[in-house]
């Protein structure tokens, strides 16, 4: 009996002990919601490329430690760029085509949940001040026009051995996915804008006039200056140079080719704004206030106005200008100012930060080698006049032909009918007046197709000139509120001059005698 109990009783602790471990073990994990996301797309409301209208992107620059932003925004029926100045950007389909490319990404597979991972992926925010790694990544955030987000992406690194996949996590979240990327963004200044600065076509090219001058900056006068002017009657024919020896001298084709491809090829690498009131005053066209503030700027960058023969006052800058005309009757004239080095996004809008203050300011003019990771640019100034002597075709008005006076003593009815009738019926004067009167009334006939074709003709004429002065206004409009910079490459394709122009003339070959005939 006593062992019957014996039993039943470790049958019920047993059983007992079964029955708290049950209740008492852990439940199965289950998967955080990070996980259950793998395969959505991280914005799956947005779904149409157009809807973009701001775009920005923050990249970091571990050796500065410090972040660079690039923006380009669509406002007020404009499209610009907020971190070069609001500078007008050429935007609509190049950011359609960046918000194509990361619209519809998906997690393909969970990397990390923490945000101490966040370095090791280097998708730590760039805009993180709370964070101490350098291994930060790129933001890219795209709005709408109401300001709402479409997608705010932080992208690390690639993945390793993994062309295409990189680490990726939204920026309202801690998690780190991998994903499939294939960018297209660039965040170059060039890209984003009409780098074409003078928009001018080679072959419409007719005149070009270098002037390389000296300065005496204390009595703001020129004081010496080399003069070369090229000249061509259309886009087919040779260039020829003003005073050049034929007879000794020819043109150095490839330096010219050089000139005229620089005109045609010059690309915008930066800009800066002008003054305010320098933009006004150029924009009206009835002079400038030069104020101190006006000098100041012009003379950070190479630029000043100097003393004419004739009292008045005219820009000049630091390395001369060139003038280039066209058939259309466009003048531009380009003012070359100060040489500086920087690096490419202080090329691009300048404000190398100042570690001693902590602030912004522009880069000081370099005319040293640039240093190693920075390159050689250059300050240019450009304003554009209208001719409309330029412009080939301007037709001559015909005279309309005077009708002879009949002689005194022929009756006023036998000055009328045909000529014919007039010379058989008289002699002598008569007979002169009926030729002449024949002439003019073929004269007549010949004016009246003459008037026809010229007025045709003039039209023609005054709808170019009238294209013309639009050019002129829309690229005065365009280069009247900036400064812009150009490469040193750029400046050089331009500095010319006689001493390149112009090379000694060949000697022509000497003939070869022929051999004898046996």
């Amino acid at each position: 009996m006593q062992e019957s109990q014996r039993t039943l009783a470790f049958v019920g602790i047993a059983t007992a002990s079964l029955v708290v471990a049950l209740f008492a073990a852990p439940s199965a994990p289950k998967p955080p919601a990070t996980f259950d996301q793998v395969g959505e797309e991280f914005f799956p409301n947005f779904t149409d490329p157009a809807e973009a209208k701001t775009l920005q992107v923050i990249a970091y620059d571990s050796e500065k430690a410090e972040s660079r932003l690039f923006g380009v925004e669509f406002k007020d029926g404009l499209w610009r760029i907020p971190s070069r100045h609001n500078y007008p950007a050429d935007g609509k389909d190049r950011l359609a085509k960046c918000a194509a490319s990361i619209m519809g990404l998906k997690r393909e597979s969970l990397a990390g949940q923490r945000p101490a991972e966040h370095p090791e992926f280097e998708v730590v925010d760039p805009l993180d001040e709370s964070s101490e790694s350098l291994k930060r990544g790129q933001r890219i955030t795209l709005k709408d026009a109401n300001g709402d987000a479409l997608a705010d992406y932080i992208i690390g690194k690639q993945v390793p051995n993994r062309a295409g996949y990189y680490y990726i996590r939204r920026a309202d979240e801690n998690a780190t996915y991998i994903a499939k990327i294939q960018l297209d963004l660039s965040t170059k200044f060039a890209d984003w804008i009409e780098p074409d600065l003078l928009k001018v076509d080679s072959f419409k090219l007719v005149g070009i006039e270098i002037d390389n001058y000296s300065i005496d900056y204390e009595k703001e006068a020129i004081v010496s200056r080399d003069r070369s002017f090229l000249s061509r009657k259309n886009g087919s024919d040779p260039w020829k140079l003003e005073g050049l020896d034929e007879a000794k001298e020819e043109l150095n084709q490839d330096e010219i080719r050089k000139l005229v491809d620089g005109l045609d090829n010059m690309k915008i690498v930066g800009v800066r704004p002008k003054p305010p009131s320098l933009s006004r005053d150029l924009k009206l066209g009835e002079g400038l206030q030069l104020d101190p503030l006006v000098r100041s700027d012009l003379g950070q960058k190479g630029f000043m106005f100097a003393r004419t023969q004739g009292g008045g006052m005219q820009l000049v800058s630091k390395e001369g200008e060139v003038v280039a005309k066209t058939d259309q009757g466009v003048v531009y004239a380009l003012y070359f100012g100060e040489v500086f080095s920087g690096t490419e996004e202080e090329i691009e809008f300048g404000f190398a930060k100042d570690s001693a203050e902590g602030e912004k300011k522009d880069e000081t003019p370099d005319a040293e080698p640039a240093a190693d990771g920075k390159q050689k640019s250059r300050y240019l100034f450009v304003t554009v006049q209208f001719d409309d002597k330029l412009i080939p075709g301007k037709p001559t008005e015909p005279l309309m032909p005077e009708e002879p006076k009949a002689p005194a003593d022929v009756p006023a009815a036998s000055t009328e009918g045909p000529a014919d009738a007039l010379i058989s019926e008289n002699a002598g004067p008569q007979a002169e007046y009926a030729r002449q009167k024949a002439m003019y009334e073929t004269a007549v006939a010949g004016y009246d197709s003459a008037k026809a074709k010229y007025e045709a003709e003039l039209k023609a004429f005054e709808e170019k000139v009238t294209d013309g002065e639009e050019q002129v206004k829309e690229l005065n409009a365009r280069f009247a509120d900036w400064f812009y910079v150009i490469s040193a490459g750029s400046f050089e394709n331009l500095r010319q001059g006689r001493e390149t122009l112009v090379k000694p003339k060949a000697e022509p070959a000497a003939e070869t005698p022929a051999a004898p005939v046996e």
